[in-house]
């Protein structure tokens, strides 16, 4: 049987059913500890001294139904996403972004465009750049280190060309560079970069959308397109395009743009804010409609620019493991949904660091903040199909569950307050025959600030290291008995469990 939507008993509410939870759990501070089996050196110093907590500790059943399948959970769903002026200063060469690309596996996109992709400019024969060109100008030798990176992982790349300064002929010059020095590695080129902000509707950017279409495959015959590319807060583009288009589909991927929360305007995010209910409505309400969209054009839908909070995140909320929590849960929300990939922005933000970014320049290096633990944590989930789960408790604990063959994978992610909830002991009905034993992955943080922590967190017990080391992950033993397994999750926590 296959579903298109997770069930679950959820006081998220019905507007977010999609959104229950699979895979593997964050841990906020200290490590979740599997009962009836020993935790690994560093779960039992986390757990020392604990027993009043845990003799506290909330219950929680969750029934799996690995009868019951929908969308595939694929290696490479999270990816990169940064602004032109970034390939235009080269700045991220210096950096070894590749070791980092590498640690999160391959097939990953690195999507290149934001609000910089405006203001940037494409010349392939020297040209003097225009007064608008503020964000620097691009040429074939900048695009050459980016390919290196790329084919170097096994990394897609997604290349905006500029639509908000009108010039067809011009972006076909940079597509037919962009074929020829990435070769395989170019996903496809993005037309124009959150055109809700200087078209005047739908219908008038997909004028302009077919025009370039033209140019661009008149250059480069074959090459994949993709749009609307819309701000966040701007679905009803999705379907304006997507009924322009549908009578001779033009993009291979639709393409949205999503920010659960925002700095912009003075405005000020908050951890409980970005771990609320509402976020995750909202979230599961863009998949929606982008998928939507995607449907009526028969191709995947992405959300090539994500993040925490749009305006550059802010601090204290998104450079805190509070958005490691997050991306796990969001990330496997999306997938679930249906959508093919979110890239995070500002990626690879070698010119600075904006509390949104997943990695931050130092002495020629990168070093990664909490939300690339997120991203990476993710990634250890494996593949395979999302299945269905009951969760009477998926505001506090969200749970998702993903089957590869005869292996069955939980993703338990408490996204409670450490300082003000106890611990939540989750007893496991698997409903697989055949399971003998799992073996836990914890997500924490050694900092008493808990979800505000920036610092000491940890993924099976390791860190990401220089250059985008990363230690094989240590795992506990997690018991099962007659196909039932239970865990004891503290809140601001995740763990992943693997069964087989």
């Amino acid at each position: 049987m296959r579903i298109s939507t997770h069930r679950r008993t959820t006081a998220l509410g019905t507007a977010v059913v999609a959104a229950a939870l699979i895979g593997g759990a964050l841990i906020g501070a200290g490590t979740a500890q599997a009962s009836g089996t020993s935790a690994d050196p560093a779960s039992e110093a986390a757990a020392s001294g604990s027993e009043a907590a845990a003799s506290a500790a909330a219950g929680l059943a969750i029934t799996v139904h690995p009868d019951q399948t929908g969308h595939r959970l694929s290696p490479g769903f999270v990816g990169f996403s940064f602004g032109a002026a970034t390939v235009a200063a080269d700045n991220y060469s210096s950096t070894d972004l590749a070791g980092y690309l590498s640690t999160l596996g391959p097939g990953g996109t690195l999507r290149v465009g934001g609000n910089s992709g405006d203001t940037t400019f494409w010349t392939s024969t020297g040209e003097t750049a225009p007064s608008w060109a503020t964000s620097g100008t691009i040429t074939p030798a900048k695009l050459q280190p980016l390919a290196a990176i790329a084919k170097a992982t096994g990394w897609k790349v997604i290349l905006a060309v500029n639509l908000k300064h009108r010039d067809p002929a011009r972006a076909a010059d940079e597509a037919r560079y962009a074929r020829q020095i990435f070769g395989r590695s170019l996903l496809a080129v993005e037309v124009g970069n959150e055109p809700n902000f200087y078209e005047t509707d739908p219908a008038a950017y997909y004028a302009d959308f077919e025009t370039y279409a033209s140019a661009i495959r008149a250059a480069v015959p074959g090459i994949a397109l993709t749009g609307p590319d819309a701000e966040t807060n701007h679905s009803s583009w999705l379907g304006g395009f997507a009924a322009a288009d549908a009578a001779h589909p033009d993009v291979s991927l639709v393409t949205d743009h999503t920010y659960p929360t925002s700095a912009c305007g003075g405005s000020v995010a908050t951890i409980a804010q970005l771990l609320g209910t509402a976020s995750a409505q909202y979230e599961n309400a863009n998949a929606q409609a982008a998928l939507s969209a995607a449907r009526q054009l028969h191709v995947p839908a992405a959300m090539t620019e994500t993040n925490s909070t749009v305006c550059a995140g802010t601090a204290g909320v998104s450079d805190t493991f509070a958005s490691a929590l997050w991306a796990l849960d969001y990330n496997l929300l999306l997938a679930q949904d249906g959508v093919a990939s979110a890239e995070f922005m500002d990626g690879t933000n070698a010119a600075g660091c904006d509390p949104y970014t997943p990695l931050c320049p130092t002495s020629g290096d990168l070093a990664a903040r909490p939300l690339y633990y997120g991203m990476l944590a993710t990634e250890l989930v494996g593949g395979g199909d999302f299945v269905a789960l009951d969760d009477p408790d998926s505001a506090d604990v969200r749970a998702y569950a993903v089957r590869d063959g005869g292996h069955l994978t939980v993703v338990l992610d408490d996204v409670q307050d450490p300082a003000s909830h106890p611990a939540t002991t989750v007893d496991l009905a698997l409903g697989l025959n055949g399971l003998q034993h799992g073996s836990l992955t914890a997500l924490t943080t050694t900092s008493p600030d808990g979800l505000a922590a920036t610092s000491g967190i940890t993924l099976g017990g390791g860190q990401v290291g220089a250059h985008g080391a990363f230690p094989a992950p240590r795992q506990t033993p997690v018991a099962v008995r007659h196909g039932s397994a239970s865990v004891t999750v503290r809140a601001g926590s995740a763990v992943i469990i693997r069964f087989s």
